[in-house]
């Protein structure tokens, strides 16, 4: 009988342990990668590692609660159209730059060191159909300079 409760309680321990990590997951989307160049008005390029964010779920959680983002890496939003775009910086823990790029692949605003957690609304002023975050300061793109990713 003794067996019995110990292995009913051992199993309410691993459910309960079991729950809390399957909920903090499905919270989390995964993102998928890609491989894009920043084509510069120089010639020169740099490759980046971006995180894709080309769904509600993915776009609403960001870059939220990641502690660091490694050099040359980021997060590239999309979508369907190009609309006005609205961003914040909620639960971001680092300062980030970010790009606004038309559905051509050609950055036309960005706007420089945006503040770690800080919740006011940063909009892009022309309608773009990608966003580029990446690190303050990690890439120096300039209006004009261009993004080639490999979409499918």
């Amino acid at each position: 009988m003794n067996f019995f409760f110990l292995k009913l309680i051992i199993s309410g321990i691993f459910l309960i342990n079991y729950s809390s990590i399957s909920s903090a997951n499905l919270n989390t989307p995964i993102f998928s990668n890609i491989e894009c160049k920043i084509t510069f008005e120089n010639d020169k390029s740099k490759l980046l590692t971006l995180d894709i964010a080309d769904n509600f779920e993915k776009r609403s959680q960001g870059l939220m609660n990641r502690k660091k983002l490694e050099p040359n890496s980021g997060m590239l939003f999309i979508w369907e159209d190009s609309k006005i775009r609205n961003f914040w910086m909620k639960n971001t823990y680092f300062n980030l730059d970010l790009f606004f790029i038309n559905d051509q692949g050609t950055i036309v605003e960005i706007y420089k060191n945006a503040k770690a957690f800080d919740e006011t609304n940063i909009i892009s002023r022309e309608k773009v159909k990608f966003v580029l975050e990446m690190n303050a300061g990690d890439i120096h793109a300039k209006i004009g300079d261009n993004l080639i990713c490999a979409l499918n």
